[in-house]
């Protein structure tokens, strides 16, 4: 972990002392010594960055599905997470909500755990991505093998679509989403700050899957100077540890038992604005009471094992879940694009 070197520049000042005597002394050489002032130093006073602005959707039109759904209640608490964030909101799209629609029917169709033959939490050999984003030519309810091209199919006109699986479980929207919002790679998607438009499908099967897609036509973006943490200042209810996802961010650890659970904390998490470079100096997390922050892992786009992290991006992982019920103290310094920032908040803990 780096430290920021601080530097004392002294301005050394001269001072004249001009020796008062009697007698009418001289100098040795026998002339008189005459010294010249040296003129006063100005201090150069830093330079302060010019703030482009953002041009983010901060209000976004009601949404249309029924508000009993899960449809709703997804997307709401999508757009929740992001206000909370600072980012832009994102307008429900008709098309993302059909592509969504019919890659759920996909998945459930081929899925070997439904009586299909496509193993979804296996890779693809050709993107190397899980094949639960992809679609294989000649199966059955096939639209287009990735995202755009399931989109631009259902009559999407956008020039990027991502997408998110997850699972309710039966238990709904509220723990599909937070089962993304503590994963590593599955937040970062969520924190894209470019979309504008967002798809929700919801599946009537035991797990309950859910299939998001967002997209855009033209990128939002955040102001220059934007720097958002996650969990937010003060935020209650905060989860005890980090969430199993394909692919795995730690490869030193199981998905299949309790290492997740055992020997991780929540994700916390700190964004700069999308294509700047975010430098982490120090990053501590401390319980309350605490005379010492915890162990912790300190991922970026350095370190990341699989490279799928933004330069903008920096997570705080401890190495042990966290206590129920506990107020604790993150504190960030670091650099974006060589500018100093400093952040400092709390959080709580669920009970």
């Amino acid at each position: 972990m780096k430290h920021i070197k601080q530097t004392l520049v002294t301005s050394a000042v001269a001072v004249l002392l001009a020796a008062c005597g009697g007698g009418g002394g001289s100098s040795p050489s026998g002339s008189s010594a005459v010294t010249t002032p040296t003129p006063p130093v100005t201090p150069t006073t830093p330079t302060t960055p010019v703030v482009i602005p953002g041009n983010l959707q901060t209000t976004v039109p009601a949404l249309t599905y029924s508000a009993a759904s899960e449809e709703f209640r997804f997307v709401t608490a999508f757009n929740d997470f992001r206000r909370k964030l600072g980012l832009g909101l994102l307008v429900q799209n008709s098309s993302l909500d059909k592509a969504a629609d019919s890659h759920l029917q996909y998945v459930l169709a081929n899925d070997v755990n439904t009586g299909g033959t496509v193993n979804m939490g296996g890779f693809d050999p050709v993107s190397g991505r899980p094949m639960f984003h992809v679609e294989t030519i000649g199966k059955q309810l096939f639209t287009g093998v990735y995202e755009l091209d399931r989109a631009k199919a259902a009559g999407y006109t956008g020039i990027y679509v991502g997408e998110s699986g997850t699972f309710g479980g039966g238990k709904g929207a509220d723990v599909a989403f937070e089962t993304l919002v503590k994963t590593i790679y599955h937040r970062a998607g969520l924190m894209f700050q470019g979309p504008t438009d967002v798809g929700i499908a919801v599946g009537k099967n035991r797990s309950q899957t859910f299939v998001l897609e967002f997209g855009f036509k033209k990128e939002q973006y955040n102001a220059s100077d934007y720097l958002g943490v996650y969990p937010t200042d003060n935020q209650t209810a905060v989860g005890l540890h980090t969430g199993v996802e394909t692919p795995n961010p730690f490869p030193e650890l199981s998905t299949s038992n309790a290492d997740f659970p055992t020997k991780t904390g929540y994700p916390v998490s700190v964004l700069s604005k999308e294509g700047t470079t975010l430098e982490v100096i120090t990053f501590t997390l401390t319980e309350a009471g605490a005379s010492a922050p915890l162990e912790v892992r300190i991922m970026t786009r350095d370190n990341d094992p699989l490279r799928h992290l933004q330069s903008n991006i920096a997570f705080l992982v401890a190495r042990a879940p966290l206590k129920p019920n506990t107020i604790y103290s993150a504190v960030f310094s670091g650099r974006v694009n060589n500018v100093v920032v400093n952040k400092m908040w709390k959080f709580t803990t669920d009970n």
